[in-house]
């Protein structure tokens, strides 16, 4: 019985170790950042919340939900703010302002392939995406 458990222990360690590795490490420098997300659209979800903000401009510029896309009737796609660069080397940051909905600075980690951990800079917490090059999210 104590060897199970203590290999439970040792399984649960394990996965909560992986999920915390996304957010150590080298994170993406500023030119990194530029290249991954310049144009591109950022797919990610938070519980019930779901993103596809498009980047648009090359190392920051306007951000874009892409919504149920420009031209549908009930959800359009709509301006929500801006993105820009900030630092250098392992201090560079995206930084998401949405106006009157806060600024946020996330530090970001490649996971392999087109798969990103965001990491708010000042809180820790990890939302993983996707960046695509299409508008919307498949």
């Amino acid at each position: 019985m104590k060897s199970i458990v203590i290999r439970g222990v040792i399984v649960f360690v394990s996965i909560a170790g992986e999920a915390m590795a996304a957010c150590t490490g080298p994170n993406l420098n500023q030119i990194q950042l530029s290249t991954a997300l310049s144009g591109m659209t950022v797919c990610a979800t938070r519980g019930a919340e779901r993103w596809q903000e498009q980047h648009q401009g090359t190392g920051g510029g306007t951000l874009v939900d892409y919504k149920n896309g420009p031209s549908d009737p009930v959800d359009p796609s709509e301006t929500v703010g801006t993105w820009s660069i900030s630092g250098t080397g392992a201090n560079a940051v995206v930084r998401y302002d949405y106006g009157n909905g806060g600024t946020y600075d996330y530090r970001v980690y490649g996971n392999g392939g087109n798969s990103y951990s965001f990491c708010d800079a000042s809180s820790g917490e990890e939302i993983v995406g996707t960046v695509v090059s299409a508008p919307s999210c498949p």
